[in-house]
């Protein structure tokens, strides 16, 4: 029917159970019995094992991480994140485990978002299970067909990000998804940068998705001051902390938090900045962009640009985006009008 010959009954039924698990709502009580199974006692070569098929509780597990962002769901992101570890380890019959678990993972990522390309989702399913044998030779082809670099099983690479931000400066992932894909990059250690200030909830959830994973973090904290007449950043990153609830302790300490308090309302006055560059994008250079590329770009709406940067602290990259995003589907469309 609509697969390629080399695509099988099988490939078609991980993609349709896929998009199945996908589109159920939260009512339905087969998703409740998924729901139930995620329970962190059970073991994945448990009753897990008997009650549903691996394929289907990774895909639960990953539509959970890939869910909305909404605050208030960082338990769950973190419960899912651990389920999806131990689904893609523990039940993995192979030497290759870790590499295995990473290439799986990506994968599912990709057959979730490809949604509606049937034909995609059908290779991306065939791969799947291919990868799911845990075979070395064909899961370190497939590493290199999905730009992933085989890592040591032992975890032993040297492999770090020094300086990279999640969803609550300017970044798009939440904590447990940042950590999530640097674990399947192979990333062993990463510093996470915070503007200002860092509350309790994001860096909780940040370290103990890292502490799920094995991955190191350091949380850092980016100040501005006043150098010699000249504005110099620097970033201060707190360390030998032994768990992540004394991290969270320390930054409830009186004097800290003054200083994450003093650093939030500066957060704030900056956040003011960048809306009243919108504003000014709409007094002094919305009309002029409309005549000159000849489209009808409405002005830009606060809400709709708070709503843009979510939890985020609003940046010119977030204002320069969100144009972008405004302007690319007028001028797409004008460019169309005038072949």
């Amino acid at each position: 029917g609509r697969g390629f010959p080399f695509y099988d009954r099988q490939d078609r039924s991980l993609v349709e159970m896929v998009n199945s698990v996908v589109n159920l709502p939260a009512s339905d009580t087969s998703l409740t019995l998924l729901s139930n199974l995620f329970d962190p006692v059970l073991h994945p070569n448990g009753i897990k094992r008997l009650a549903v098929s691996r394929e289907e509780r990774i895909t639960y597990a990953v539509v959970n991480l890939l869910e909305s962002l909404e605050e208030g769901s960082r338990e769950k992101r973190l419960e899912a994140l651990g389920t999806l570890y131990d689904e893609v380890l523990y039940s993995a019959g192979t030497e290759f485990r870790i590499n295995t678990g990473r290439l799986l993972i990506q994968i599912m990522k990709e057959l979730v978002r490809a949604r509606g390309n049937f034909l995609l989702q059908e290779k991306l399913a065939h791969d799947f299970r291919r990868a799911s044998s845990g075979n070395p030779r064909i899961v370190r082809k497939l590493l290199a067909s999905y730009n992933l670099l085989e890592m040591p099983e032992d975890g032993s690479q040297i492999t770090f990000d020094n300086h990279v931000h999640d969803s609550h400066t300017k970044g798009r992932k939440s904590p447990t998804h940042l950590i999530m894909d640097a674990w399947v990059k192979g990333i062993r250690s990463l510093t996470v940068v915070y503007y200002n200030h860092v509350e309790a909830g994001p860096a909780h959830e940040l370290l103990e998705a890292a502490r799920i994973v094995g991955i190191s973090v350091r949380i850092g904290i980016e100040f501005s001051c006043s150098f010699y007449g000249r504005r110099a950043k620097f970033i201060w990153a707190p360390q030998n902390f032994a768990s992540t609830e004394e991290f969270v302790s320390f930054l409830q300490k009186p004097h800290i938090e003054h200083l994450m308090h003093e650093g939030y309302e500066v957060s704030l006055f900056r956040e003011g900045i960048i809306f009243e560059l919108l504003d000014n994008f709409n007094r002094e250079r919305h009309a002029s962009m409309n005549r000159e590329y000849d489209i009808r770009l409405p002005n830009l709406s606060r809400d709709e640009f708070d709503r843009f940067v979510a939890r985020g602290q609003a940046s010119r990259l977030h204002l320069a985006e969100f144009i972008f995003r405004k302007m690319f589907p007028l001028l797409e469309k004008r460019s169309l009008e005038l072949v």
